[in-house]
């Protein structure tokens, strides 16, 4: 939480934002990014008018992932950069930052990092299963003449002979 009297009183201009931000395992919770590692905002809070305000953060760490074929753990960075304006004033269906005379961008951060998981990530050196029970991959050159209606067709000449 960042004090924002001294903006709205104008004896400060702008306050500078520099901190390192942790989250606990309960906020990971139901989402799938396994841990967050090193996660620096940076950036200022400035004020436009009354109860509005500007926002500009540089978000960076690392995000640990689950490989899509592996289930190994993928690291993946983060650099987001934002510009948000910010107000009292809040609209229905968004989320309240301001309270009394704090603002919190601990809220803020957590939404930008939730919007960078990719849909699926894999690891550089992930191995890919070929084969399993009763199916094997195989490629253009070892395609076999084994359609549903092979084996149909197979039975109809039979018959016609």
């Amino acid at each position: 939480m960042f004090d924002i009297s001294k903006l709205n009183s104008e004896v400060e201009t702008e306050l500078i934002i520099d901190e390192d931000i942790t989250f606990d395992e309960e906020t990971l919770k139901n989402t799938d990014i396994k841990r967050l590692e090193n996660i620096h905002a940076k950036g200022k809070i400035t004020r436009i008018e009354d109860s509005v305000y500007n926002l500009t953060l540089n978000i960076t760490g690392n995000m640990v992932l689950l490989c899509a074929r592996s289930l190994e753990e993928v690291n993946y960075p983060l650099d987001i950069i934002l510009e948000n304006t910010i107000s009292k004033d809040v609209e229905i269906g968004e989320k309240q930052f301001i309270f009394q005379n704090s603002l919190d961008i601990f809220g803020i951060v957590w939404e930008n990092i939730v919007l960078e998981v990719p849909l699926r990530v894999v690891k550089e050196d992930a191995d890919f299963i070929t084969d399993g029970n009763g199916w094997s991959l195989k490629d253009e050159n070892e395609k076999e003449n084994n359609s549903p209606l092979s084996e149909l067709s197979r039975m109809l000449d039979m018959e016609g002979k």
